[in-house]
């Protein structure tokens, strides 16, 4: 009941979630629940909770920064119409205006005496002081924000007055009060500056403190600059300040404050009991004793398998302090350890943690044990409206498939019956999905529990890995369409569930089927989808990477202006691409230049995938196998290597057609080491007689050359430096048109025995293939000498007569050439 008109429907029968502004201030809700069996409808009951909606403080802000600079001869404008009201009430605003001369405290005077005149009124939202007004002096500017009867706040700026009409700097207001020092958490500080002049130059500088690494790479030189907040301290406010300079030598500045949050603080987490049985036991944990200003707090439970790795959410974070969970059971190595972990937010999201540790001991059951009470209890879980419990029952179900040691899995089952267990548990994670909300939690508890499923390549069916994959890529892109990205841990299981993917039957027939290419694509929509989930709310110059063990990524945020130069490296991989300096114009990318594109640069990889002697085909089986083979009679030898650049909404551009005097740059990391030992290829022989057949033991086998007299000199004879064939690296790029590896567009401009760069006048997907050159012979002979002298002088006399004439001219000629060769060399040079 009341002015309610939100949404009552949800996934989850058991939460209703209620977004932010769908409920007014100063209303009154009556929630009723009414629950029913679904095994009896008749057994029913109802209960009714009533939800009364205080108003939040007002908040007075004056637009433009902490502290400006102003000139004499320029007016002065101050804005208060940025001031926020969070719950948006129709009550009127009204402003107070008032400035205080910070030399002395006293009332601001204007050039003539009296009393400061603030225009059109000191009531007024917008506040102007008129060129000539001012001396040079320090000057704060306050107003007094009201709405309504009981809401009211103070804002303030500070005004440095100097000569003359520098440059004029403006700071927009930030989104949040505070800012936590976690990773991934970024301020942006959007600054604008004019002058009569061209601006030339921006500089975003500390006051008063230095903080190594404060800025993200490049971005303190722009305009808009932004800060990494894991690199500030928790509980202190810092000063940034933007400059400009224009033509004439000016500069104007502007600061802003940012306020770095503290997390919760001194509380602890308790597991109860301390030894318990997987599917038996339910274990309780305790959070306690936390305190932080900024309430309420927030609470979210995880665990891990032994002591440390990845965590898995056992619900989502929740009101309450404690939760009951069913956990699976640990490692024999560790004793069957599991450690717990209590993460506390406080109202802005800055969290801490605290851990304990809890015994849970195995059960053995059977085949149809296992299965049985897996689909009984997630079964059961489901009915209720639990899917926090089902995926608790299905992490406990593929950790017991996993058996009790980390260094090999426990064969409760034949693989023809453990495959139809992970295809029955891969079903019930989807029937789960249906009743989840979509929350950071939920698509981490349900990304671990795929990874848990898909941990065993050869005991999943092509149906099942082909489903997996397609699970994969709509939870990613459902939780794009509902803008709460994906945290550090799901991306880490996405990276992990592909890498298992990669090695299943889906990319490893005997043959390339028709239905590989749509799993191909369907990994890359799956991977884009990763990519636009961690970019989801980025600035400029924010980078994410995935580093698993077939898959390397990087994925980055830019204006398009800035793409020119740019250059992305690979986590775990030696794979760079480099921009050319007018990328974004020679592209023709349709958007302006501080529009975001975003770029994203991928390898699936080969190193671990080779290992599986079982898997193996010829060449890069990934790439051959995913794709298909060249027709260039080419074996491929890299990872392949995808490169997109696309717009905040994951339409990629097509980018094509660059002059290839300044192409795209692609160095990518070959599998095998290629020869470079060019010197073992290079042989030399020499040719006596016509028909002579000459072998050369060349580093990939004999080759032969048969002497051909009439190349030779006066007898015939000449000298051979053959060099013998050699495999080299190619460029290749998939031709989804050919449906085939092609090269044209792509170059080799240098190459190790590691690494190849090329370069290319498009973006598609890469790999490097392998050719062998062809022999190539050079030939070379004396000539014989001639009877008589030649026809020209020598440049030079020799020092001494030479034993018979030389077979070229010497360096420069000789005084007087003598009518007749000397019978004899003379002990002289002749006359």
């Amino acid at each position: 009941t009341g002015k309610y008109t939100g949404s009552l429907s949800t996934s989850n029968p058991r939460v209703l979630r209620i977004a932010p502004e769908q409920l007014l201030a100063t209303e009154s809700y009556e929630f009723q629940c009414f629950v029913a069996l679904t095994s009896n409808p008749d057994n029913n009951n109802t209960a009714s909770v009533v939800v009364d909606v205080a108003q939040q403080p007002i908040t007075a802000q004056i637009g433009g920064g902490k502290e400006r600079a102003s000139g004499t001869d320029q007016a002065l404008v101050l804005d208060a119409s940025v001031s926020v009201d969070p719950d948006d009430m129709s009550d009127k605003w009204s402003y107070e205006w008032s400035c205080v001369d910070k030399t002395d405290g006293t009332t601001c005077t204007d050039t003539t005496g009296g009393d400061l005149e603030i225009q059109p009124n000191n009531t007024n939202v917008v506040a102007r002081v008129p060129a000539g007004m001012l001396y040079e002096g320090t000057y704060e500017f306050s107003v007094f924000v009201k709405k309504g009867a009981d809401r009211n706040d103070t804002a303030s700026t500070t005004v440095v007055i100097t000569a003359g009409a520098p440059p004029v700097v403006s700071i927009g207001t930030l989104s949040e009060d505070k800012y936590n020092p976690i990773a991934d958490s970024y301020v942006q500080l959007v600054g604008s500056a004019t002058s009569s002049g061209p601006i030339v130059s921006t500089e975003w500088t500390q006051v008063a403190t230095s903080t190594t690494g404060a800025f993200v790479l490049g971005s303190d030189a722009r305009l808009t600059g932004v800060v990494q907040v894991a690199a500030l301290t928790a509980g202190v406010t810092y000063t940034f300040k933007l400059t400009a300079t224009d033509v004439f030598g000016e500069s104007g500045y502007s600061t802003v404050e940012v306020v770095v949050n503290e997390a919760p603080s001194s509380g602890s987490l308790a597991i109860v009991p301390s030894n318990g049985y997987v599917f038996d036991t339910d274990f309780t944990f305790l959070s306690s004793n936390w305190v932080d200003e900024d309430l309420p707090l927030s609470y979210k439970f995880v665990y891990t398998v032994g002591y440390e790795g990845s965590w898995t959410p056992v619900a989502d974070a929740q009101a309450s302090a404690s939760y009951d969970a069913l956990l699976p059971q640990g490692l024999v190595e560790d004793n069957y350890t599991l450690t717990g972990m209590t993460v506390v937010y406080d109202y802005y999201d800055s969290y801490s943690s605290a851990t304990d540790t809890t015994r849970v001991l195995p059960v053995k059951y059977s085949t149809a044990q296992l299965a049985n009470i897996s689909a009984a209890l997630t079964t059961e879980a489901l009915e209720l409206g639990d899917p926090e419990a089902s995926m608790q029952i299905m992490g406990a179900t593929h950790k017991s498939l996993s058996g009790g040691s980390s260094d090999e899995r426990r064969k409760l089952m034949s693989s023809s019956e453990e495959a139809a267990l992970r295809t029955t548990l891969l079903a019930t994670l989807k029937e789960t999905y249906t009743v989840s909300d979509v929350t950071e939690a939920n698509v981490d508890s349900m990304m671990s529990t795929l990874d848990g499923i898909v941990n065993a390549p050869n005991d999943l069916t092509t149906a099942t890995a082909i489903d997996s994959l397609l699970f994969a890529k709509k939870l990613l892109r459902v939780s794009v369409d509902s803008e709460i990205g994906i945290s550090t841990t799901g991306t880490g299981y996405v990276g992990t569930a592909l890498s298992y993917l990669l090695l299943s039957s889906m990319f490893n027939a005997s043959d390339v089927t028709s239905a590989t290419p749509v799993s191909a694509a369907n990994v890359t929509d799956t991977l884009r989808f990763l990519s636009m989930a961690q970019l989801y709310g980025a600035y400029a110059g924010i980078e994410y990477t995935v580093s698993s063990a077939m898959i390397h990524s990087a994925s980055a945020r830019e204006e398009a202006q800035y793409l020119g130069g740019d250059s992305r490296g690979m986590p775990g991989s030696n794979v760079k691409v480099s921009f050319p300096s007018n990328f974004s114009n020679a592209a023709k990318l349709p958007v302006s230049g501080n529009t975001y594109v975003d770029m994203r640069v991928v390898t699936l990889d080969t190193d671990v995938y080779t290992a599986y002697a079982s898997y193996r085909n010829s060449g890069n089986t990934v790439a051959s196998n995913m794709y298909g083979s060249s027709t260039y009679n080419t074996d491929l030898n890299s990872a392949v290597t995808q490169v997109e650049v696309m717009d905040e909404d994951g339409n990629v551009f097509d980018v094509g057609g660059l002059d290839p005097a300044a192409p795209i740059y692609v160095t990518m990391q070959a599998t095998e080491p290629i020869d470079t030992n060019f010197s073992a290829w290079k042989m030399e022989k020499v040719c006596y007689s016509d028909g002579q057949v000459i072998e050369m033991d060349c580093p990939l086998g004999t080759q032969t050359y048969t002497c051909d007299s009439s190349l030779g000199g006066v007898d015939g004879s000449y000298f051979l430096d053959f060099t013998c064939p050699g495999v080299v690296p190619t460029c290749m790029w998939w031709s989804e048109g050919e449906g085939e590896w092609a090269h044209e567009g792509c170059s080799v401009v240098n190459y190790t025995s590691t690494n190849v760069t090329c370069a290319c006048t498009h973006l598609t997907d890469f790999v490097l293939g392998k050719n062998v050159s062809a022999a190539a012979v050079d030939i070379s002979f004396t000539s014989s000498p001639t009877s008589l002298p030649t026809p020209l002088p020598s440049p030079l006399p020799t020092s001494l007569p030479t034993a018979i004439p030389t077979a070229l001219p010497t360096a420069a000629p000789s005084p007087a050439p003598t009518p007749q060769p000397t019978a004899v060399p003379t002990s002289q040079p002749t006359a």
